[in-house]
């Protein structure tokens, strides 16, 4: 065996006997802060942060989950699926005799910061480092879509269906942080949400260098978005600081790569806590879509990615060879 089939060999190897689930990127020195895993989708008793894994709340003024799983009680909800979790939110089921509370017309999920950090979580957005694992969903199970508006019952689209950056910066994965009422999301569309303008990552616009209201998908300013096929697994890695021309800086990483995509965002002001938290959901009622979301993880800190041991030893081939994991 030669040396350079032997070096293949051997990073292969770290690849199936050393992985970790669902990660194409080390973790960074000293772990997670936190990490949500997909694997439960529990509607807690209490409505305190007690739901999913246990850490995650939905008593607030962007949700009306049912606290069921898709499929069944009102159409869309929560449910954790070969261990991911997947977001229906189908439009407003109360156009369709299914009223409030608990109609499925928006979904939105928050994990305090400030339960984890203490005072340091008051400025996470000077520096934070977010990892995910997320695509729009395409196969079942799914229910219908109820549009908004009473105009009918129709079948998912079989394209999928992504969600736009609405009220006040928030999407389907987001950081707010308390101190200045500041929050920024990322999320994933598709052509047909946006008219075609934009298809992949989108995040909040750049709209000025103050945390404003106007920083939503189609509002004033720049969009911001990472052109890629969403409905797709993609692994993100996220770095988000203070500066730039907007209020912060967001750098993307993807599928392992080490050279980021670069924006710059304006923080919207919309807020469902006191506390500084990580966001999770599909919040607007005018909208429908639905995500999968593999695993989540934050820490503090503007964090850049480091490769993998096996992919050092394959980029010495000489070439560069794409490694993916399925979790679990």
């Amino acid at each position: 065996m030669s040396k350079y089939l032997l070096v293949f060999v051997l990073a292969v190897g770290v690849v199936c006997a050393g992985a970790r689930a669902g990660v194409v990127y080390p973790d960074p020195v000293g772990g997670w802060t936190y990490t949500y895993t997909g694997d439960a989708a529990t509607a807690g008793p209490t409505d305190d942060f007690d739901s999913l894994d246990g850490t995650w709340d939905h008593d607030n003024g962007s949700d009306q989950w049912d606290g069921t799983i898709i499929g069944a009680g009102r159409p869309g909800g929560a449910s954790s699926i070969d261990g991911y979790l997947r977001l229906q939110e189908t439009g407003d089921p109360r156009d369709y005799g299914m009223g409030d509370p608990g109609s499925n017309r928006k979904l939105y999920f928050g994990h305090s910061i400030t339960n984890d950090l203490g005072d340091p979580a008051a400025t996470i957005l000077q520096g934070v480092t977010l990892s995910f694992r997320a695509r729009i969903a395409t196969t079942p199970p799914l229910d219908d879509l109820h549009p908004d508006g009473g105009g009918g019952v129709v079948p998912w689209p079989a394209g999928g269906d992504g969600y736009l950056i609405h009220d006040g910066g928030k999407g389907g994965i987001g950081i707010r942080q308390s101190e200045g009422d500041k929050i920024i999301s990322l999320a994933l569309v598709l052509g047909t949400d946006t008219d075609g303008a934009a298809e992949g990552l989108i995040m909040n616009n750049l709209n000025g260098t103050s945390p404003t209201g106007s920083v939503d998908t189609g509002e004033g300013g720049t969009t911001n978005v990472l052109a890629l096929n969403p409905a797709v697994w993609h692994e993100y890695w996220v770095t988000i600081a203070a500066g730039g021309t907007g209020t912060h800086v967001v750098s993307v990483y993807v599928d392992g790569s080490l050279v980021p995509t670069v924006f710059d965002v304006t923080a919207g002001n919309g807020n469902d806590y006191d506390d500084s938290y990580l966001a999770l959901g599909q919040g607007s009622t005018g909208q429908s879509g639905a995500m999968d979301v593999d695993f989540v993880s934050y820490v503090p800190g503007v964090v850049a990615p480091i490769p993998e041991p096996a992919t050092i030893a394959l980029l010495g081939l000489g070439g560069l060879v794409a490694l993916r994991r399925r979790r679990k």
